[in-house]
Protein backbone atom coordinates (compact mmCIF):
# COMPACT_ATOMS: atom_id res chain seq x y z
CA UNK A 1 0.00 0.00 0.00
CA UNK A 2 2.53 2.63 0.85
CA UNK A 3 4.55 1.39 -2.43
CA UNK A 4 1.37 2.48 -4.40
CA UNK A 5 1.24 5.88 -2.65
CA UNK A 6 4.80 6.85 -2.76
CA UNK A 7 4.35 5.59 -7.12
CA UNK A 8 1.12 7.65 -7.14
CA UNK A 9 2.61 10.93 -5.27
CA UNK A 10 6.09 10.75 -7.79
CA UNK A 11 3.26 10.09 -10.61
CA UNK A 12 1.41 13.21 -9.95
CA UNK A 13 5.18 14.95 -8.95
CA UNK A 14 6.33 14.07 -12.25
CA UNK A 15 3.23 15.31 -14.25
CA UNK A 16 3.08 18.56 -12.64
CA UNK A 17 7.06 19.03 -13.31
CA UNK A 18 5.83 18.33 -17.25
CA UNK A 19 3.09 21.48 -17.15
CA UNK A 20 5.46 23.54 -15.40
CA UNK A 21 8.44 22.87 -17.94
CA UNK A 22 9.21 25.71 -20.02
CA UNK A 23 11.30 24.37 -23.34
CA UNK A 24 11.47 26.16 -26.45
CA UNK A 25 13.25 25.14 -29.51
CA UNK A 26 15.08 28.41 -30.42
CA UNK A 27 18.37 29.37 -31.94
CA UNK A 28 20.30 32.39 -31.98
CA UNK A 29 19.17 34.98 -34.37
CA UNK A 30 22.22 36.71 -35.77
CA UNK A 31 20.63 39.87 -34.95
CA UNK A 32 22.71 42.93 -33.02
CA UNK A 33 22.05 46.06 -31.90
CA UNK A 34 23.04 49.93 -32.73
CA UNK A 35 21.51 53.28 -30.82
CA UNK A 36 21.31 56.30 -32.33
CA UNK A 37 24.50 58.49 -31.93
CA UNK A 38 24.49 60.48 -29.48
CA UNK A 39 22.52 58.66 -26.91
CA UNK A 40 24.16 55.96 -24.85
CA UNK A 41 21.96 52.98 -23.83
CA UNK A 42 22.57 49.55 -22.03
CA UNK A 43 23.79 47.26 -23.85
CA UNK A 44 22.39 43.64 -23.75
CA UNK A 45 24.59 41.48 -21.17
CA UNK A 46 22.86 37.94 -22.02
CA UNK A 47 21.49 38.06 -25.97
CA UNK A 48 18.89 35.64 -27.20
CA UNK A 49 19.87 32.13 -27.18
CA UNK A 50 23.20 32.84 -25.36
CA UNK A 51 24.79 29.33 -23.49
CA UNK A 52 26.05 32.17 -20.43
CA UNK A 53 24.80 34.50 -18.61
CA UNK A 54 25.99 38.05 -18.09
CA UNK A 55 29.37 37.06 -15.97
CA UNK A 56 29.83 34.09 -18.44
CA UNK A 57 28.93 31.24 -16.60
CA UNK A 58 27.08 28.66 -18.20
CA UNK A 59 23.23 28.28 -17.88
CA UNK A 60 21.35 25.27 -16.34
CA UNK A 61 20.60 22.80 -19.19
CA UNK A 62 17.31 22.09 -18.66
CA UNK A 63 15.50 24.52 -20.10
CA UNK A 64 15.60 25.62 -23.58
CA UNK A 65 18.34 23.03 -24.06
CA UNK A 66 20.61 25.27 -22.08
CA UNK A 67 19.60 28.87 -24.11
CA UNK A 68 19.19 31.65 -23.06
CA UNK A 69 15.26 32.26 -23.37
CA UNK A 70 15.50 35.82 -23.64
CA UNK A 71 17.08 39.11 -23.42
CA UNK A 72 18.85 40.44 -20.73
CA UNK A 73 20.17 44.09 -19.43
CA UNK A 74 21.69 44.87 -16.16
CA UNK A 75 20.26 47.81 -14.51
CA UNK A 76 20.43 48.77 -11.09
CA UNK A 77 17.38 48.22 -8.77
CA UNK A 78 14.73 50.48 -9.27
CA UNK A 79 15.17 51.56 -13.15
CA UNK A 80 12.40 52.36 -15.25
CA UNK A 81 11.44 49.76 -17.39
CA UNK A 82 9.54 50.79 -21.09
CA UNK A 83 6.54 49.34 -22.73
CA UNK A 84 8.29 48.56 -26.07
CA UNK A 85 5.00 49.49 -28.02
CA UNK A 86 1.53 50.40 -27.31
CA UNK A 87 0.34 47.53 -25.51
CA UNK A 88 -2.31 45.89 -22.88
CA UNK A 89 -1.14 44.45 -20.18
CA UNK A 90 -2.70 40.82 -20.05
CA UNK A 91 -1.11 39.41 -16.63
CA UNK A 92 0.88 40.06 -13.74
CA UNK A 93 2.10 39.09 -10.68
CA UNK A 94 4.80 37.07 -8.49
CA UNK A 95 6.17 33.98 -9.85
CA UNK A 96 8.87 31.55 -8.40
CA UNK A 97 12.52 30.97 -8.72
CA UNK A 98 14.53 32.60 -11.49
CA UNK A 99 11.28 34.71 -11.99
CA UNK A 100 10.32 36.97 -9.40
CA UNK A 101 8.09 39.58 -10.52
CA UNK A 102 6.55 39.82 -13.50
CA UNK A 103 4.17 41.54 -16.35
CA UNK A 104 2.87 40.19 -19.76
CA UNK A 105 2.07 42.48 -22.53
CA UNK A 106 0.79 41.92 -25.43
CA UNK A 107 0.92 44.22 -28.75
CA UNK A 108 -1.27 44.08 -32.06
CA UNK A 109 0.28 44.10 -35.44
CA UNK A 110 -1.09 47.96 -35.99
CA UNK A 111 0.48 49.02 -32.93
CA UNK A 112 4.16 47.27 -33.12
CA UNK A 113 4.59 47.56 -37.09
CA UNK A 114 5.79 43.83 -37.01
CA UNK A 115 3.01 41.01 -38.98
CA UNK A 116 2.99 39.41 -35.43
CA UNK A 117 0.81 39.55 -32.39
CA UNK A 118 3.50 40.22 -29.74
CA UNK A 119 3.41 38.68 -26.28
CA UNK A 120 6.28 40.53 -24.30
CA UNK A 121 7.04 39.73 -20.64
CA UNK A 122 9.85 41.52 -17.76
CA UNK A 123 10.37 39.49 -14.83
CA UNK A 124 12.44 40.04 -12.01
CA UNK A 125 10.85 43.46 -11.07
CA UNK A 126 11.53 45.07 -7.61
CA UNK A 127 7.47 45.66 -6.71
CA UNK A 128 4.22 44.77 -8.59
CA UNK A 129 3.56 47.13 -11.07
CA UNK A 130 0.73 49.76 -10.64
CA UNK A 131 -0.77 48.58 -13.23
CA UNK A 132 -3.70 46.37 -13.93
CA UNK A 133 -5.11 43.62 -16.37
CA UNK A 134 -6.50 45.45 -19.21
CA UNK A 135 -4.77 48.45 -19.15
CA UNK A 136 -2.99 50.12 -21.95
CA UNK A 137 -0.07 51.35 -22.01
CA UNK A 138 1.97 53.84 -24.88
CA UNK A 139 5.35 52.88 -26.28
CA UNK A 140 7.93 54.11 -23.70
CA UNK A 141 5.94 54.53 -20.93
CA UNK A 142 7.02 53.24 -17.92
CA UNK A 143 5.45 49.40 -16.89
CA UNK A 144 7.29 48.66 -14.01
CA UNK A 145 10.89 49.20 -11.91
CA UNK A 146 13.78 46.35 -12.46
CA UNK A 147 14.82 44.33 -9.72
CA UNK A 148 16.27 40.95 -8.62
CA UNK A 149 13.25 39.16 -7.79
CA UNK A 150 13.71 35.62 -8.51
CA UNK A 151 17.54 35.71 -8.72
CA UNK A 152 18.15 36.07 -4.60
CA UNK A 153 20.26 32.67 -2.99
CA UNK A 154 20.51 30.82 -6.25
CA UNK A 155 23.19 30.96 -8.71
CA UNK A 156 23.70 35.06 -8.02
CA UNK A 157 24.22 34.17 -3.85
CA UNK A 158 22.40 35.88 -1.47
CA UNK A 159 22.25 39.53 -3.37
CA UNK A 160 20.79 38.15 -6.41
CA UNK A 161 21.45 39.98 -9.61
CA UNK A 162 19.44 42.98 -10.55
CA UNK A 163 18.83 42.94 -14.14
CA UNK A 164 15.56 42.84 -17.08
CA UNK A 165 14.92 39.62 -18.41
CA UNK A 166 12.60 40.01 -22.22
CA UNK A 167 10.95 37.46 -23.30
CA UNK A 168 9.23 38.04 -26.63
CA UNK A 169 6.79 35.23 -28.71
CA UNK A 170 5.63 36.03 -32.07
CA UNK A 171 2.14 34.75 -33.24
CA UNK A 172 -0.90 35.15 -35.35
CA UNK A 173 -3.47 35.74 -33.08
CA UNK A 174 -4.13 37.66 -30.16
CA UNK A 175 -5.76 34.15 -28.51
CA UNK A 176 -3.85 33.09 -25.46
CA UNK A 177 -4.00 30.93 -22.42
CA UNK A 178 -2.39 31.62 -19.10
CA UNK A 179 -0.82 28.39 -17.55
CA UNK A 180 1.41 27.41 -14.37
CA UNK A 181 1.63 27.14 -10.99
CA UNK A 182 2.00 30.68 -10.12
CA UNK A 183 -0.49 31.62 -13.69
CA UNK A 184 2.91 33.81 -14.99
CA UNK A 185 3.04 31.68 -18.07
CA UNK A 186 1.38 33.15 -21.22
CA UNK A 187 0.79 30.89 -24.19
CA UNK A 188 0.04 32.52 -27.05
CA UNK A 189 -1.59 30.68 -29.57
CA UNK A 190 0.43 28.98 -32.10
CA UNK A 191 3.09 31.75 -31.02
CA UNK A 192 6.88 31.15 -31.12
CA UNK A 193 9.84 32.24 -28.65
CA UNK A 194 12.21 34.13 -30.05
CA UNK A 195 14.76 37.43 -30.60
CA UNK A 196 13.33 40.34 -28.77
CA UNK A 197 15.52 42.32 -31.23
CA UNK A 198 13.27 41.07 -33.80
CA UNK A 199 10.40 43.52 -33.40
CA UNK A 200 13.34 46.46 -34.24
CA UNK A 201 13.03 44.96 -37.73
CA UNK A 202 12.24 47.19 -40.32
CA UNK A 203 9.66 45.06 -43.24
CA UNK A 204 9.93 41.69 -41.61
CA UNK A 205 7.42 39.09 -42.77
CA UNK A 206 8.28 35.51 -41.92
CA UNK A 207 10.89 34.47 -38.57
CA UNK A 208 12.66 31.69 -40.60
CA UNK A 209 14.11 34.19 -42.92
CA UNK A 210 15.56 36.20 -40.39
CA UNK A 211 18.49 33.19 -39.55
CA UNK A 212 19.01 33.64 -43.80
CA UNK A 213 19.33 37.32 -43.75
CA UNK A 214 22.70 38.58 -45.17
CA UNK A 215 24.86 40.76 -42.25
CA UNK A 216 24.28 43.89 -43.99
CA UNK A 217 20.80 43.77 -42.73
CA UNK A 218 21.43 42.06 -38.81
CA UNK A 219 21.75 44.92 -36.85
CA UNK A 220 18.76 46.52 -35.57
CA UNK A 221 18.22 49.90 -34.96
CA UNK A 222 15.72 51.09 -32.30
CA UNK A 223 14.14 53.65 -31.54
CA UNK A 224 15.13 54.98 -27.68
CA UNK A 225 13.27 57.43 -24.87
CA UNK A 226 15.68 60.48 -24.28
CA UNK A 227 16.10 61.88 -20.56
CA UNK A 228 13.17 64.02 -21.02
CA UNK A 229 11.07 60.91 -22.34
CA UNK A 230 10.67 61.76 -26.09
CA UNK A 231 11.36 58.71 -28.33
CA UNK A 232 13.65 59.63 -31.29
CA UNK A 233 13.50 59.04 -33.88
CA UNK A 234 9.96 59.94 -33.62
CA UNK A 235 7.31 58.38 -35.47
CA UNK A 236 8.48 54.86 -34.70
CA UNK A 237 6.33 52.24 -33.09
CA UNK A 238 8.68 50.67 -31.01
CA UNK A 239 11.19 51.21 -28.44
CA UNK A 240 14.25 50.27 -26.35
CA UNK A 241 12.94 48.99 -22.98
CA UNK A 242 14.89 50.90 -20.79
CA UNK A 243 15.69 55.10 -20.86
CA UNK A 244 18.97 55.97 -22.66
CA UNK A 245 20.89 59.18 -21.55
CA UNK A 246 21.62 61.76 -24.08
CA UNK A 247 25.49 62.57 -24.77
CA UNK A 248 26.36 66.02 -22.99
CA UNK A 249 26.95 68.30 -26.61
CA UNK A 250 29.69 70.15 -27.13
Amino acid sequence: MRLAILLAVMLAFSAHAQVERRDHAITASGLSVAFPGGYACEPISSPFASLTRYDNSVRRGDRNGGLHGGMDLSLEIGTPLLAIADSEVIALGEGGALEGIYIWLRSTPINSGSPFFVFSKCQHLSALPTLKVGDRVKAGKVVGLSGATGTVGKHYGPNGYAHLHLSTFYGPSDEYEIKGRYDSMVSGKDARLDDPLILYLDDLHDLPAIRSLPDERKTVHPAVAGNDGRIYPEGRKTVWPVSCKERTKR
